[in-house]
């Protein structure tokens, strides 16, 4: 549709004139049930842009998104890439089109996703379409509705599908709409059944007589009921088949609706009770039955002797009332008997038939068969009389538990051994399979499997070996017991074991032949897992540069891995099965070797040999760190031991050296604590002395220098000694020391050797052990001699201070020097690292921190208020 330029007085926004218009369609807009949208359409060099312009109150509700947040916003950026971008390719074909669009969309909002029927609607402005109107009608609901329809008729169809009843749907005219799987099971009918008749499938008779029922209930609206033996390929069955008319819309009568049972069982049963009835006089006297005649006015009933008898009782002893019968059925039993009574009397049955227990003279319960029939019934259809016998069938119902506990066991255990059984006939050449062997192949117990079908199911590459079998069993008479593939009839390959044995007739000839099957699949699958784990373990064995080897008490190797027969020159399979004493090149080893291996056997304990030296191949002699354990063989449960060795010639040569540089480190150490500390104080003394006799002050000045430089030779010569005792350290032990004699001994001390220092405590040391060693005391050394050498004040405040928790005290050493940036805090704990405008060594922190690790602490610095810095150390207080 063309839309004017015009706002004024002429076309307003949506192409109406007049403002008076404009207002009424406005409100028209706004209150329109379906959601309606503008959008705005921009030509740009890669095709088109659209952002939304204005939308009404129903696109607002449904999408839950106000105007103001979609206005000037691209489908992308309101609706996301991948919706976006289906949106804007709708509103491209109707730009492109140039004309009005319609088209069905899901859209995901914050209130759910919605589905839309959309129209599109361009606006063209001077030939340019300008702008796109959207009404979108929300059809949630209806899609909803329709996916129900769909479930229900999936439902109906499932249902339908799966009856045993068969049932049809006929139009008015005869031909068959609808038949389910029953149906065109019992007539053979195919997939393209619809519009066939009954004369396509009967004989014409049936057929005639089909219509003549379907014409009966077009005309007349009712139900029928018939009972009729329908003709199918598989031979005549007896069906009871219940007909319905079938409306349409408009309550007209359009075809009709068919559901058919097969009663042919029911009919053979009904033949056998009216031979019993015509033989029941002969059999009572010739098989000894129970007999009773029940009037059913009085309830009074007459039984014979034999009635009595089987329940061992005599008839003096039975009184002729319903109540003797009634209180001697078991109460489990006499619901259901009195239903199968109540049905028969009812009409429901021809026939009244149980089976229920009875309680006997000696108080015990018998089976009863229990058949009887309505005789007499008023002209009203009240029954009036009834007779029937009772048969004695407990040995039969103790044979059947018997039969059924034997056979429940026995599919039981084959079903659990995944065991069946199979039977060849050779004279008749037929096969019988067991359901356990029918399941095993995957096929269905009731189809048949001839003879050489059998053979199909073997694996190709197997079937040559069964075949053979088979053919040496039949006619040589020979066995075989044999594990084979066989392929399923779904296409899966399993491992069977399968067992035949001939059977002979009176003159020895072999007839036929009866064996076991079995699925052995998952032992098969389980053998090739263990075998490739076994080789995968013997490739990880050979793979270990450590030596790796089994010995039988006779000093059998049993096992060597690469590494083992690389010691002895030789290969894996050239050292395994060979005694000790036969690849070891030296005597003297193999004789200690195999003495340490009987006592590890004896014993039954492991035991490790620390050194043992073992000469090579190539005579070199190397030295081994030894673990044996003792080891049972698997296969023979016999005594062995489990041998690995790891060569420690490189490690043993490196604690050596390790111990020369030991050794080295503490000469050092008593140079430096004694010989260059002793030379550092005369430097010192003779230079106070000095300092005494110069005659002016630059002269005093130098000589003070050295004095200074003297003192921090000598705090160095105390640091180097304290970390010359961490180096020396092995394995030492936290003991408990007291902070108060540490922490006080190194504040006296700092007072005494420095002369530009004000040492204070905040309050009072605690009396506390701490875990820590001899060490500690290097730890507030350090701390305090930092806070002194790296001060720029004439005179170093230091103020001590600390702080006890229940399992911690925390030590803090406060100064009032030049502080510590905070990106120099992390670092100066580091070996080496020296302050900003340090002079020293950079070792005393790097001591402080190494020290309070080893103690399980920790310590960290922080900025002083207002200037300076402050050193923590928290320990743990011992128990």
């Amino acid at each position: 549709m063309e839309e004017s330029s015009r706002t004024n007085g002429g076309v307003d926004s949506f192409g109406v004139a007049g403002e008076g218009a404009a207002s009424v369609y406005e409100a028209i807009f706004r209150e329109m049930d379906d959601a309606v949208f503008v959008v705005e359409v921009e030509r740009t060099d890669d095709g088109y842009e659209f952002t939304f312009r204005q939308n009404n109150t129903a696109y607002q509700e449904q999408t839950g998104y106000s105007e103001d947040e979609m206005r000037g916003r691209t489908p992308r950026e309101f609706l996301g890439d991948e919706q976006g971008a289906t949106v804007a390719e709708n509103y491209r074909r109707c730009v492109e089109r140039g004309a009005t669009i319609e088209y069905d969309e899901r859209l995901e909002f914050p209130g759910g996703p919605s589905y839309w029927q959309t129209k599109l609607t361009p606006i063209t402005e001077d030939g340019t379409i300008t702008r796109i109107v959207g009404v979108a009608r929300d059809v949630t609901a209806q899609k909803e509705q329709e996916r129900e329809h769909q479930r229900t008729y999936r439902r109906f169809q499932t249902v339908l599908e799966t009856m045993s009843a068969a049932v049809f749907l006929k139009d008015a005219d005869g031909g068959y709409l609808l038949m389910n799987h029953a149906c065109r099971d019992l007539l053979d009918a195919g997939e393209d059944y619809v519009g066939t008749t009954d004369k396509d499938l009967f004989p014409e008779a049936v057929a005639q007589q089909a219509r003549a029922d379907d014409l009966h209930v077009l005309e007349t609206g009712g139900r029928i009921e018939i009972e009729e033996t329908v003709p199918t390929p598989a031979g005549e069955s007896v069906r009871l088949t219940r007909k319905s008319p079938v409306y349409d819309d408009d309550g007209e009568i359009v075809g009709v609706c068919g559901v058919s049972t097969d009663i042919t069982d029911q009919k053979e049963r009904e033949r056998a009770l009216q031979q019993l009835k015509d033989r029941l006089e002969l059999a009572v006297e010739g098989a000894q039955l129970g007999v009773w005649d029940w009037d059913m006015t009085t309830d009074e009933v007459e039984f014979n002797d034999q009635w009595a008898r089987m329940l061992e009782h005599s008839l003096d002893e039975i009184e002729p009332h319903l109540d003797e019968w009634e209180r001697r059925v078991h109460p489990d039993d006499l619901e259901a008997v009195e239903d199968a009574l109540s049905a028969h009397i009812a009409g429901e049955t021809p026939y009244y038939e149980a089976e229920h227990r009875m309680r006997t003279g000696s108080d015990e319960w018998k089976w009863i068969r229990d058949i009887g029939k309505v005789v007499e019934r008023t002209d009203d259809g009240e029954p009036v009389r009834a007779v029937g016998i009772h048969l004695d069938i407990d040995d039969q119902k103790r044979r059947e538990r018997e039969l059924i506990r034997t056979r429940q066991l026995i599919e039981r255990t084959q079903e659990s051994a995944s065991i069946g059984w199979w039977e060849v006939d050779l004279v008749g050449e037929s096969l019988t399979w067991s359901d356990e062997v029918y399941r095993i192949h995957g096929v269905d117990p009731d189809e048949s499997v001839e003879l050489s079908e059998g053979f199909e199911f073997y694996h190709p590459d197997d079937r040559e070996a069964i075949e053979t079998a088979f053919d040496r069993l039949t006619e040589d008479g020979e066995s075989y017991d044999i594990e084979l593939r066989i392929v399923t009839a779904s296409g899966q390959t399993r491992w069977v074991r399968t067992i035949g044995d001939p059977q002979r007739d009176d003159e020895g000839r072999v007839t036929g032949a009866l064996g076991l099957f079995q699925d052995i699949t998952e032992q098969k699958e389980y053998e090739l897992a263990l075998e490739s784990t076994r080789q995968e373990l013997r490739q990880i064995i050979d793979l270990v540069p450590d030596l790796v080897f089994v010995k039988n008490r006779e000093g059998e190797y049993l096992l060597a891995n690469e590494a083992t027969a690389a010691a002895y020159g030789k290969t894996p399979a050239e050292v395994e099965g060979q005694s000790e004493a036969d690849i070891i090149p030296s005597v003297e080893d193999s004789e200690e070797f195999r003495q340490d291996d009987l006592d590890v056997i004896e014993s039954g304990e492991a035991r490790v040999i620390g050194e043992e030296t073992l000469t090579t191949a190539d005579g070199e002699t190397r030295i081994f760190e030894t673990r044996k354990i003792p080891y049972e063989i698997a296969e023979s449960g016999g005594d062995a031991v489990l041998g690995y060795a790891r060569d420690i010639t490189e490690l043993k040569q490196y604690e050596r050296t390790l111990e020369d540089q030991r050794d080295s480190l503490k000469l050092l150490n008593q140079v430096v604590r004694h010989d260059i500390r002793n030379q550092l104080m005369v430097v010192e003394s003779y230079t106070e002395l000095l300092e005494g006799s110069l005659p002016d002050d630059q002269s005093r000045t130098y000589a003070r220098t050295v004095i200074e430089a003297a003192k921090q030779a000598a705090g160095i010569t105390e640091t180097a000694r304290d970390v010359t005792d961490v180096l020396l350290q092995v394995g030492t032990d936290r003991t408990p020391m007291s902070l108060r004699d540490e922490l006080a001994g190194q504040i006296e001390q700092v007072r005494a050797d420095q002369d530009r220092v004000s040492v204070s405590v905040d309050g009072s040391i605690p009396d506390v052990t701490v875990l820590a060693d001899d060490l500690l005391e290097a730890v507030f050394r350090n701390l305090l001699t930092n806070a002194v050498v790296h001060n720029d004040k004439d005179v170093a405040e230091i103020t001590v201070s600390t702080r006890v928790s229940d399992e911690t005290v925390c030590v803090s050493i406060a100064d009032n020097g030049p502080g510590i940036p905070d990106d120099h805090k992390a670092q100066i704990f580091q070996e080496g690292e020296k302050g900003l405008e340090s002079g020293g060594t950079g070792v005393g922190l790097y001591l402080v921190k190494t020290l309070v690790n080893k103690y399980g602490g920790d310590v960290w610095v922080e900025d002083n208020e207002p200037t300076g810095s402050v050193f923590a150390v928290e320990l743990s207080i011992a128990d």
